[in-house]
């Protein structure tokens, strides 16, 4: 039998063969550091979960019909969660699910997207998939927004731009005063990724949200997947004028927020708002700690002033750190190339872990 003339991957566009695939180190017996999860949910949280869940198995239909098309209790919990009408919001299956959206609606050949640099890979890589060109905006020397970047001619020029506020990895904040006057002078889509917001104690940077509802050229976008302590329900959420709104639902694929991961968000929103914020203050106290400690430490070089459920810093051992870490149990990302060579992003343990994590900190970067 002959073989065909024409490999099948020919047939694949270029973009989708250089896409990289996302990768982390995995392990199943590590305490997760690396992913700015949420931990700890303490044996009660999760017995009650069981039970909101297993209820919701015993109604007379349930995982054997298709979820609910337009997810209306979601759509309510989640606009009063955030103050904002329905009609402004739209839930996604994660973050991830709305920057595609994006993408699908947006990006093309001949355009350019500006994105903050360094930050969440996914969005050059969506950005680069769909034949747009990424613009970089680069963060200063302490990794902090900065406005001569921002708001240059090259940027301003773009037909979208991403700004991750608090950014990750490094958890530095962009001021709202230099959004709004960004949002006020980009004649382009501003999307505003908040996946960290909550965590943010300034009053005077706190959320875009209210003015993404005033303009027609902003997006922002939200989980439950850190504050909310819900990263396995994959749940997120846009938030934007009506008319975006309408056109993101439109493209958005029928049934894509799973029946359990829209039974237990439910629960989680209407319900868990108080735990949230207290998680919040035990999750923002760690942090405080651990970054007075690295400010005491002669082998960190540069420490961001992460406002996220994170602490990042730069630090010629970085390596050496990461094996102590992993020696001890603790997974920890590590990046280890460009301008990250040197960093170092640690997210909070369970609270019985945490003196563990100092000690180890001390004992290394000291």
């Amino acid at each position: 039998m002959s073989m065909p003339s024409t490999r099948i991957h020919d047939l694949f566009r270029k973009e989708a063969l250089r896409f990289p695939r996302y990768t982390l180190k995995e392990n199943d017996t590590g305490i997760r550091l690396h992913q700015n999860e949420t931990l700890g949910l303490s044996a009660a949280e999760k017995q009650e979960f069981a039970q909101v869940l297993s209820q919701a198995l015993l109604k007379p239909e349930s995982i054997n019909i298709y979820p609910s098309l337009e997810p209306t209790r979601l759509l309510k919990a989640y606009a009063s969660a955030l103050e904002v009408p329905e009609e402004n919001i739209e839930v996604t299956s994660g973050s991830s699910q709305a920057l595609t959206l994006l993408a699908e609606a947006l990006f093309a050949p001949g355009r350019k997207v500006a994105v903050t640099q360094p930050t969440f890979s996914l969005f050059a890589n969506l950005v680069r998939l769909y034949g747009a060109e990424v613009v970089d905006i680069e963060l200063d020397a302490t990794f902090s927004f900065d406005p001569l970047k921002l708001f240059s001619a090259q940027v301003l020029g773009c037909q979208v731009a991403i700004v991750c506020s608090p950014n990750n990895p490094t958890g530095t904040v962009c001021p709202p005063e230099m959004i709004l006057e960004f949002a006020d002078r980009f004649g382009g889509l501003l999307v505003v990724d908040e996946a960290y917001v909550e965590f943010v104690q300034d009053p005077e940077k706190q959320s875009f949200v209210k003015q993404a509802l005033l303009r027609d050229n902003v997006v922002v976008l939200r989980t439950l997947s850190k504050a909310w302590a819900a990263a396995g329900l994959r749940v997120g959420a846009m938030v934007s004028h009506k008319d975006n709104i309408a056109l993101f639902r439109a493209l958005k694929p029928p049934y894509s927020i799973a029946w359990p991961s829209e039974v237990l968000a439910c629960h989680v929103l209407e319900h868990k708002v108080e735990r949230t914020h207290a998680r919040i203050a035990r999750t923002v106290e760690q942090k405080n700690s651990l970054k007075r400690i690295l400010s005491e430490c002669r082998r960190v070089e540069m420490q961001a002033d992460s406002q996220a459920n994170f602490v990042f810093f730069t630090t010629p051992k970085a390596a050496e750190l990461e094996s102590a870490l992993l020696a001890a149990g603790f997974l920890v990302r590590r990046y280890g190339s460009g301008r990250l060579a040197q960093a170092v992003r640690i997210s909070m343990p369970p609270e019985n872990d945490f003196e563990r994590l100092k000690n180890i900190l001390i004992e290394v970067l000291r």
